[in-house]
């Protein structure tokens, strides 16, 4: 069992970005998406529909539900649409959160790799693309996707999701000592009193109480 961060929302970062809380206690991972997950895909088929990301915001606000062939239907379409237009970073970056939602991780991660052509790096999308590899290599951070998660810290030092989950990663190796850096790094940069810095030193005195054992 290891320690990982549930995404908490799908809106944090660009139109559908993941903003990870740590989860005190070990536990398998869970997916990075949260329950709510059919609006952004009812934006992917009005994106497929009519190409522009204006779409998005009425769409999010209109569907509560969707049917798995409804969803399958979104997501070809906004896949074909991808063949003719393969430079459409906006389109990638919806296919990537819509194949986290129906939990495809591999393909999630090859769309993340067309993003990140496109783009170029960044630390939030490197964090983004590292949950994903995570979870479709056997639900672990270490190898690649930690790897990812350094070169985003090399990227933003102070980016809270990057050493949260490099809390996480390290604690697979059983390093509480590099895990409780992290994380304290993290308790700094968090807003006092937030549910962030209440979770991160949760999750701090638990490690520090087995380390005492």
């Amino acid at each position: 069992m290891i320690w990982f961060f549930v995404a908490a929302g799908l809106m944090a970062t660009f139109a559908f970005g993941v903003v990870l809380l740590p989860l005190a206690g070990r536990q398998r991972w869970r997916s990075a998406l949260p329950a709510a997950a059919s609006a952004p895909l009812v934006a992917v088929a009005l994106y497929a529909a009519l190409g522009t990301p204006a779409a998005l915001l009425p769409a999010q606000q209109v569907l509560e539900t969707s049917a798995p062939p409804q969803v399958e239907a979104m997501v070809s379409r906004l896949a074909a649409r991808l063949k003719e237009q393969p430079r459409d970073a906006d389109g990638w970056r919806m296919m990537a959160r819509s194949y986290e939602t129906l939990r495809r991780f591999d393909q999630a991660a090859d769309a993340y790799r067309q993003l990140l052509a496109l783009e170029g790096e960044s630390a939030d999308l490197l964090a983004d693309y590292a949950v994903v590899l995570g979870m479709a290599h056997g639900e672990r951070l270490s190898g690649e996707p930690e790897k990812l998660l350094l070169r985003a810290l090399e990227l933003n030092p102070q980016h809270m999701q990057v050493l949260a989950l490099l809390g996480s990663a390290a604690l697979e190796r059983n390093d509480r000592a590099s895990a409780l850096i992290a994380w304290k790094k993290v308790l700094a940069l968090a807003p006092a009193g937030s549910n962030m810095a209440r979770s991160i030193q949760a999750s701090i005195e638990r490690v520090e109480a087995e380390a005492a054992q």
